[in-house]
C-alpha cells in the first residue's frame, strides 16, 4: 500500500482521499487577526494505491508524501478530450535524485489495479532530465526517454527546485514544456490523450504541487 500521510506543512487541513472514496475536509482553524486574507482549502483529491491518509494543502498548494509510486487526481475531475492544457509547478523537498514526478493525462481506470490503468505522463527528476511515457495496463512504453535539458532546475543540496510543467494537447500533436521551454512535440496518436488529468510521483518523495490547473479548449500552447 502507498502511504500518503497527513502533513501540516502548509498549515491548513484538506480532504483525505483514497482510491475508493473521498472524505470531507475537516474545518480549517480560525484565522488569526494578523493572518491576512483567508486561503481556500485545496479541493479533494483521490489516489491510488489506497493511501489511508491523504494530502495537506492551502490555497493552490498541496503536499504529497509517498512510499511506492502514487497517482493522484482531483476527485471531481471530468474526462478531457482535446484540445486542453494542463499546468502545475512541482518542488521536491525530499527524495532520491533519480525519482521522477509530474503530470499525468488521458487517464482511465485510475482507481483500479495497474493492469487496467491507461494514461500518459510527463516527469522530471533532480538531474535535470524529463521523460514522456505511457501506461497501457502492465506495459509502460517509453515515448521520449530520460533526456537532460538545461532549462530544468536540478536538485541542490539534496533539495529540488521549482519546475513548472505544461502539457498542451490537440487532436494532432501534444507539446511538453518545462519552465516555458519546449521539451518534446509528440503526435497525439502515440499517446493516451482522452481521460482524466492528475499527478504522478515516484517512490518515497515529499513533493509540493502548486497551481495545478486544467484548461479545456486552451491548447493554444501547442501552436507556439
Amino acid at each position: 500500500m502507498a502511504r500518503v500521510r497527513r502533513l501540516l506543512a502548509l498549515g491548513a487541513a484538506m480532504a483525505g482521499t483514497s482510491a475508493c472514496h473521498t472524505k470531507d475536509a475537516p474545518p480549517a482553524p480560525p484565522a488569526r487577526a494578523d493572518a491576512g486574507p483567508a486561503r481556500a482549502a485545496v479541493p479533494a483529491w483521490s489516489s491510488n494505491p489506497l493511501a489511508g491518509e491523504a494530502l495537506t494543502g492551502a490555497g493552490d498548494s498541496m503536499v504529497i508524501e509517498t512510499g511506492p509510486h502514487t497517482i493522484l487526481w482531483p476527485a471531481s475531475a471530468q474526462e478531457l478530450a482535446p484540445p486542453y492544457t494542463i499546468r502545475a509547478t512541482f518542488t521536491k523537498h525530499r527524495g532520491r535524485l533519480h525519482e521522477g514526478y509530474g503530470i499525468l493525462f488521458g487517464g482511465s481506470g485510475l482507481q483500479g489495479p495497474e493492469s487496467g490503468q491507461v494514461y500518459s505522463y510527463l516527469l522530471v527528476r533532480g538531474d535535470g532530465s524529463f521523460l514522456v511515457k505511457r501506461r497501457q495496463g502492465l506495459e509502460t512504453p517509453v515515448v521520449r526517454d530520460w533526456t537532460q535539458n538545461p532549462v530544468i532546475r536540478r536538485d541542490v543540496d539534496e533539495q529540488g527546485r521549482p519546475n513548472e510543467l505544461e502539457v498542451a494537447v490537440t487532436d494532432s500533436v501534444t507539446v511538453f514544456r518545462v519552465n516555458g521551454a519546449e521539451m518534446a512535440r509528440v503526435p497525439s496518436a502515440e499517446l493516451s490523450v482522452r481521460g482524466i488529468a492528475g499527478v504522478r510521483t515516484s517512490h518515497e518523495c515529499l513533493l509540493v504541487v502548486r497551481d495545478f490547473r486544467v484548461e479545456p479548449g486552451a491548447a493554444d500552447g501547442a501552436a507556439r
